[in-house]
């Protein structure tokens, strides 16, 4: 096996023991005497002793030997587990990762040393945990079942024996039992499609576990007190989306605490709880994911956010006025719009909720806000369980299929021309008593213009960002299940980055509504 392949192996297992520190070390701190989380965490900071000195890195395997020595302290009562050594052993288990996912990684381990033997002291030279990227940590590996692998060879095996079978058929000029080859190999196919799925499957529970400690270092630098209650309800998500939807959840999580939950004392002048919640749950709905953080904190402050958006020129002082309440509330998708009052190491740099939108978008998802001043905000983030097959539904413009996902899409209509009306120079129809701006597709994407004026019109209706819009087409075809094909750099464009072939071998564009609304 090459150094590369034992240096993959290493990094995988050893972050999955740092985070069980992690993990662990949080539940020791609410109870601080449990002989077996300290035997957990003593096992896991020997075992990447262990396997760093096996690859020579001397550097993580002293750091190691030193935490182990503290925790055999404490299991033979020579040391106290504190508040303070548990934020030093936290520091010293960031750093710790670091190190595992970066080996060119140059540290002077004196300075964290020195914060585990004092750790009620100052001491220079450590970097925080905001300071390191929560996505060098993930671990490019997955881990797979056996029975998974089983399964997967097994259905590879029955695919040969019926590609045979077939073959046979075709040289013997059977037509009859050639179909009934062709359905047992299309139900092959099927399973394999599906096991192949399955085996990108990761547990979210894998990502949520990681938000304790984030809530935890958010809430005492702020000196604020948290409850975060969470359930993953045993839910599984494709890994490509997993990873991009974590940076999201953080930012939203740091912003609970920072901007939702107030300081103990305004809470109990307020006749709440000194300590807030936030509950972030995730649930299954059809072929999407459905995630959901609530806060019960002081909720957004509309006007504050009409003021501000004022400010930076997003909207005029008489729109603001006339702005209804929930809309006000979605002028925080706005880039770089931040009601923060001052810098802060979490928070206030305008780098806010248009980011994490774009990012989840990005995904096939979508994100709804809602929020009640006094009472607290509803953030609800859906995705989709998988990037790699989705359900699409074919549509035909001047003459050429694409693709739009049905995650996005709420209804689709044909209506008569004359129910097409102007308003403020953009033609607009009237539905369900909502007005709905049209994007004619034909123009927007400059291909040549197919209908006539008195025709019936065509329309797709999608949402996007809270938001309706109608997409005029020339027709849809059907609904089916599309494999995505990510495009090249040198393929794609600003309003396509994906494509599928079609049953019949032709190719088609995914659209992604987001941009083409943008």
């Amino acid at each position: 096996m090459s150094e590369s392949n034992y240096r993959e192996m290493y990094v995988s297992e050893a972050l999955e023991h740092v985070e069980m520190m992690n993990q662990t070390l949080l539940k020791l701190e609410e109870k601080p005497g449990d002989r077996g989380f300290l035997d957990e965490i003593f096992r896991s900071a020997h075992t990447i002793k262990g396997m760093a000195s096996t690859m020579g890195y001397d550097d993580t395997r002293e750091l190691c030997k030193n935490i182990e020595n503290i925790f055999d302290n404490i299991r033979n009562g020579a040391e106290k587990l504190t508040h303070h050594l548990t934020s030093a052993i936290f520091t010293s288990v960031d750093l710790l990762q670091r190190m595992i996912s970066d080996e060119k990684l140059q540290v002077d381990l004196a300075p964290y040393l020195k914060k585990l033997e004092n750790p009620e002291e100052e001491v220079e030279g450590l970097e925080s945990r905001e300071e390191t990227t929560t996505t060098a940590s993930v671990s490019t590996t997955i881990r797979v079942k056996m029975t998974d692998l089983d399964s997967l060879v097994n259905l590879v095996g029955e695919l040969l024996i019926s590609k045979m079978r077939l073959e046979q058929t075709v040289q013997n000029k059977n037509l009859e039992e050639s179909k009934t080859v062709l359905q047992e190999v299309t139900r092959l196919i099927t399973d394999l499609q599906y096991q192949s799925m399955n085996i990108r499957l990761v547990p979210l529970d894998q990502v949520f576990s990681r938000f304790s400690r984030t809530v935890r270092d958010t809430s005492q630098k702020l000196s604020k007190k948290v409850n975060l209650e969470m359930s993953a309800s045993g839910i599984e998500l494709d890994r490509s989306v997993l990873d991009a939807i974590t940076d999201p959840l953080l930012h939203i999580l740091r912003n609970c605490v920072d901007h939702g939950l107030e300081f103990p004392d305004e809470r109990a002048k307020s006749g709440k709880s000194e300590t807030g919640t936030i509950n972030l749950t995730a649930s299954r709905k059809g072929e999407n994911i459905v995630i959901t953080i609530i806060d019960d904190g002081k909720g957004i402050d509309a006007e504050r956010v009409k003021a501000k958006a004022v400010e930076n020129g997003l909207i005029t002082a008489d729109e603001a006025a006339k702005m209804a309440h929930d809309d006000a509330i979605q002028l925080i998708r706005s880039a770089g719009l931040s009601t923060a009052k001052e810098v802060t190491d979490v928070s206030g740099r305008g780098v806010g909720m248009d980011v994490v939108i774009s990012q989840v978008e990005a995904q096939g998802g979508v994100v709804k806000i809602t929020s009640q001043k006094g009472k607290g905000t509803t953030m609800v983030l859906s995705l989709p369980l998988s990037l790699s097959i989705i359900r699409g539904l074919l549509i035909v413009v001047a003459k050429q299929r694409f693709v739009l996902p049905l995650s996005s899409i709420v209804t689709t209509l044909r209506i008569p021309s004359k129910d097409v009306f102007a308003l403020h120079g953009t033609d607009v129809i009237k539905l369900q008593g909502k007005i709905i701006p049209l994007i004619k597709l034909d123009e927007l994407l400059n291909m040549p213009v197919s209908r006539e004026e008195d025709d019936d019109v065509t329309v797709v209706v999608i949402e996007q960002e809270g938001k309706q819009h109608g997409f005029v087409i020339d027709e849809f075809e059907r609904n089916q299940d599309i494999v995505i094909k990510k495009l090249d750099k040198s393929e794609s464009s600003d309003l396509f980055s994906n494509a599928t072939i079609l049953p019949d071998g032709k190719v088609a564009l995914v659209i992604d509504p987001s941009l083409l609304v943008h």
